[in-house]
């Protein structure tokens, strides 16, 4: 590919909670982020870009709006 591109993020957020009131952040292995990225890179029309967001809630809500 090799030009810049002008297309959406995806956003990886993996939490773990009991009530939806409180969520922590799991840990994954930057391995499998690597595999994740990748899949989605490669697959995925209009996608450039792969994040992981370590929001906790709170702050954060659990879903994004």
């Amino acid at each position: 590919y090799n030009v810049r591109s002008y297309e959406w993020p995806v956003v990886i957020r993996a939490v773990n909670t009991v009530d939806a009131m409180t969520a922590t952040v799991e840990p994954l292995d930057f391995a499998l982020l690597q595999k994740i990225t990748a899949r989605i890179l490669n697959e995925v029309k209009g996608v450039n870009r792969v994040l992981y967001d370590l929001s906790p809630k709170p702050c954060a809500t659990i879903e994004w709006e």
